[in-house]
């Protein structure tokens, strides 16, 4: 039997074609933004006020596109650098990211700029207007100004209540300062007439003053993106570029792909990882095309653009996702009901040793991803007696979701 630590440390000194495989991370932020340069010079021209005249005006923009399209790393690079220009002009000006899919409402958005800021505001107690005012307060105490990007913005439209939309849009209609410290990018999915159908004239009429648009990328584009980050993601000579072109290709929205970077980068990334397997079988020695092909028809680009929203769903909600799925595939039917889904989403906690949630808490998870677009429901299917939600899936295949869902279910269990 082969001793523990020499099967850690002949792993860890076990050859790969990577250098860094982190620099392929959807969560990666680089230091250069091929073919986004555009954009940041709209940002700036929209936002230089905040240096220029620091608190005459607040400054909203939305950053419309499709998933993939850089919006979420442009606004944080331009952010980031923006802020530091800021400083060294005597502006004291942070930047702060808010996932909406996370902070909900008004009240979760202001906690979690609290939390980012590390400023000493009561988490409990107060309202979302009470909270506003505090934290303004905090801010006028401080002389500080912020940009806060709110990403997935498009789904606070979609779930949230009409007065919320209208506190978080029209900010210093709600909260009236003379100096205004705060200014806002809303990073949004879809196409501005989606956005705009999502709200009402009194909020649109704002929302959709200032837009930058972030449209699919081509391949000659998807092939820069690439090359930069594989510079920094593997050795020297293991990628060549006939591997980009080929991503490129399947990938660019000139060649009938989504244009979807993210897409890209997570198969350049399969790829690298089957080559590393394959170079400890002594079959490889770099990233070839073949690779490529292989784990393309394998990752199903539909699975691929779930991941990212998976990663943000709490414990409980993957939980029925996982049902739903188990359901599905062992009835073999389209759709399946929300008992079934209730009783394999009970046994589910029970093997880990988590507490049930009741009906009404699974049925609220089971609209949340409704709302996301991650499942299809219906009310009533032809044939069947009785009123019930029955739940089923697009073109996503049940067993590739059901052992992504465990690899990420098991990882949030270890972070509690």
């Amino acid at each position: 039997m082969q001793d523990i630590n020499e099967i850690i440390e002949s792993e860890v000194k076990r050859p790969s074609v990577f250098i860094d495989e982190s620099k392929l991370y959807p969560e990666y932020v680089p230091d250069k933004l091929p073919h986004r340069e555009e954009q940041v010079r709209q940002l700036t021209r929209l936002f230089k006020s905040i240096i220029l005249r620091p608190g005459s005006v607040s400054i909203r923009t939305l950053l419309v596109g499709p998933i993939g399209s850089g919006k979420t790393v442009t606004s944080i690079v331009f952010g980031t650098n923006f802020s530091k220009l800021a400083e060294k002009k005597s502006v004291k000006l942070r930047y702060v990211h808010v996932n909406c899919s996370k902070s909900k409402n008004p009240a979760s958005i202001f906690r979690e700029i609290k939390n980012q800021l590390g400023l000493n505001l009561p988490d409990r107690g107060l309202s979302a207007t009470e909270l506003g005012n505090a934290l303004l307060r905090l801010l006028d105490e401080e002389d500080l100004y912020l940009l806060v990007a709110l990403d997935e913005f498009d789904y606070f439209l979609r779930v949230s209540k009409s007065e919320d939309r209208y506190m978080i849009v029209r900010f210093y209609d709600v909260f009236k300062t003379e100096v205004k410290r705060l200014n806002f990018i809303y990073i949004t999915r879809g196409t501005p007439t989606y956005i705009s159908s999502l709200v009402d004239d009194i909020t649109g009429s704002y929302l959709m003053k200032n837009i930058v648009m972030f449209n699919p990328y081509k391949s000659k584009e998807i092939f820069d993106i690439l090359k930069a980050r594989a510079e920094v993601a593997f050795y020297p000579g293991v990628v060549g570029d006939d591997v980009l072109d080929y991503i490129a290709n399947l990938v660019g929205v000139d060649n009938g792909g989504d244009g979807n970077a993210r897409k890209a980068l997570a198969i350049l990334h399969a790829a690298g990882k089957l080559a590393d397997k394959e170079m400890l079988e002594g079959k490889a020695s770099r990233v070839t095309v073949d690779h490529v092909r292989a784990v393309f028809s394998r990752e199903y680009p539909s699975l691929i653009n779930l991941i990212d929203t998976l990663h943000y769903l709490p414990l409980h909600e993957l939980l029925v996702l996982k049902a739903i799925a188990l359901a599905l595939l062992r009835t073999g039917e389209d759709y399946v009901p929300m008992g079934t889904i209730e009783s394999i989403y009970r046994r589910l906690c029970s093997e880990i040793g988590e507490e049930a949630r009741g009906h009404t808490k699974v049925y609220t998870y089971v609209m949340d991803l409704k709302h996301r677009g991650i499942i299809i429901t219906k009310s009533n299917i032809k044939g069947r007696r009785g009123r019930s939600t029955y739940v089923s899936f697009g073109a996503i295949p049940l067993n590739e979701l059901i052992r992504k869902l465990d690899h990420i279910i098991s990882s949030k269990r270890l972070i509690q």
